[in-house]
């Protein structure tokens, strides 16, 4: 799949539809990943609404992309404050300098947010995505993992003396699966994980299982031949055989479910109906 689409690309396909959209007909369009268009949806902002089925639709225009401007002398101190904290962050993560390497992720999550969300790099980039990669050497999903990992550490410590949290994480890997559930359940499944860690920091593979289990999802077994296409079956003939990654399988099973298909099959079946009535 082509995990490279604009927001531009996004909007244009919900302005052929008049009523919601699932995101994975969406991907399925624009032949993207789930979790890339939901970014790009996200990226939209108030010119889009989405309901209770993960379905979203345009209520607004398009925003127009944000032209380079000037900060002001306080933006400029305040970004650069914030730039030398994510480096120093990675400083003391990269030296492990006593337990202060427990906080890195998290402090430099936290920076990284401030910068996003008050624009401070718009000076320089038109994207802080493309800033983070230029300023930082970041990936896009990187910057992703480490706000979204900040945001989940800030939940845990407003919980910490409620729920009697004596262990936060020390990594973003920890935080990455419980980055996936909704506020109120993060503490929930943290707790937990520390239980069954006998008290200690949980490895990030007891995180995703305790998180796999609160959102009540079977755990998927890897098949060793990952080759999309045709298979022949001895005594029983062809299969067509497709691989989803895991975030794609839920939702399309969530469809599937909603629209009553008996198969995969079918739901699949009902999305590309539904293009090509588009289409004429």
């Amino acid at each position: 799949m082509n995990t490279i689409i604009s927001i531009e690309e996004v909007y244009q396909q919900l302005e052929q539809h008049s009523s919601y959209i699932s995101v994975v007909e969406l991907a399925m369009i624009l032949e993207a990943s789930v979790s890339e268009v939901r970014q790009r949806l996200n990226e939209l902002g108030n010119c889009v609404t989405r309901n209770e089925h993960d379905e979203w639709r345009l209520v607004g225009c398009l925003v127009q992309k944000l032209e380079l401007s000037p900060l002001s002398a306080s933006e400029i101190e305040e970004r650069d404050e914030l730039e030398n904290t994510v480096q120093e962050a990675f400083y003391i993560a990269g030296k492990a300098l006593k337990n202060t390497v427990q906080e890195a992720f998290y402090i430099a999550g936290k920076a990284l947010k401030v910068l996003r969300d008050k624009k401070l790099y718009r000076e320089t980039h038109s994207s802080f995505f493309v800033y983070v990669k230029e300023r930082f050497d970041f990936t896009r999903r990187a910057a992703d993992y480490l706000i979204s990992a900040s945001t989940v550490v800030e939940n845990l410590k407003r919980e910490q003396i409620v729920l009697g949290i004596n262990v936060l994480p020390t990594k973003e890997s920890q935080c990455r699966e419980i980055a996936k559930l909704p506020l109120e359940q993060q503490s929930q499944a943290w707790l937990i994980s520390v239980e069954r860690a006998n008290g200690k920091v949980p490895p990030a593979k007891i995180v995703k299982q305790v998180v796999i289990e609160i959102k009540g999802q079977p755990k998927m077994k890897s098949k060793k031949n990952k080759t999309d296409g045709i298979i022949r079956v001895p005594g029983i003939g062809f299969e067509y055989v497709a691989h989803l990654d895991e975030e794609t399988y839920y939702l399309l099973k969530s469809y599937q479910e909603r629209v009553g298909t008996a198969t995969f099959n079918g739901a699949i079946r009902r999305l590309l109906d539904a293009e090509q009535q588009l289409d004429r």
